[in-house]
């Protein structure tokens, strides 16, 4: 592929640097769907796909493999994980407490004027792909809603809590647990929209912001339900 190539014949690059970004790469396919759940993948194929030695994919596999994305199948390759239903329900608890209590420390501190503007930018423009129209459908529409999510969490100064909302999150996307969502594909106000989440934030409305993130999680509600 052409953006590998062009990655590899770059001057001064590091192996940690070239590394990541075929991580980057792997882990795109798989948010993208290109990679399905279940299936199994060796890394030799997956280096050969990207025109790649075998060493770098197999180390961004198995990176892969600790957030939680694949699993390794020993002589084999790696599997797309497959949540069951006691996963799908445990992702759920883990991402209302991450999200609600997150939600709960910003509205409560005092914002910059940037951090406002920023959070207004993110919440319009995902609340604005919402509809299904943008070119890039719903993959667009998900990292606009991950950006948002993962930035305001970012507000709390804590990056390990940031780091893991963001592999749990990446998890419920592999394995399709967006489908559940109604923010997504309608023109109708949807309840707890991300403006509306945005609102209670930059207001300090503590009580609102909780209750708007309880109601934008609902989703995830539902589809461990449904898996139980």
């Amino acid at each position: 592929m052409s953006d590998v190539e062009g990655f590899v014949g770059e001057e001064g690059q590091t192996w940690s640097t070239y590394k990541s970004w075929v991580e980057t790469h792997i882990r795109l396919l798989l948010l993208q769907g290109d990679m399905q759940v279940g299936q199994i993948y060796s890394a030799n194929a997956m280096a050969k796909e990207l025109q790649v030695s075998n060493s770098p994919v197999r180390e961004a596999m198995m990176s892969l493999t600790e957030r939680g994305l694949l699993e390794l199948v020993r002589n084999r390759g790696f599997r797309v994980v497959r949540l069951g239903s006691t996963d799908v329900w445990e992702i759920y608890q883990l991402r209302r407490l991450l999200e609600v209590e997150a939600v709960r420390t910003v509205a409560a501190a005092r914002l910059t004027s940037e951090q406002v503007a920023n959070i207004e930018e993110y919440a319009a423009h995902a609340d604005e792909l919402s509809t299904g129209a943008s070119a890039g459908g719903m993959f667009d529409y998900l990292e606009a809603d991950h950006h948002f999510h993962l930035y305001l969490v970012s507000l709390t100064g804590n990056q390990r809590w940031v780091e893991l909302l963001g592999r749990l999150r990446d998890q419920c996307r592999v394995n399709g647990l967006h489908a559940h969502a109604p923010h997504y594909g309608s023109t109708a106000a949807a309840p707890a929209r991300h403006i509306d989440i945005a609102d209670a934030v930059i207001t300090r409305d503590v009580r609102r912001a909780v209750q708007a993130m309880e109601a934008h999680l609902d989703y995830l509600r539902m589809a461990a339900e449904d898996n139980i």
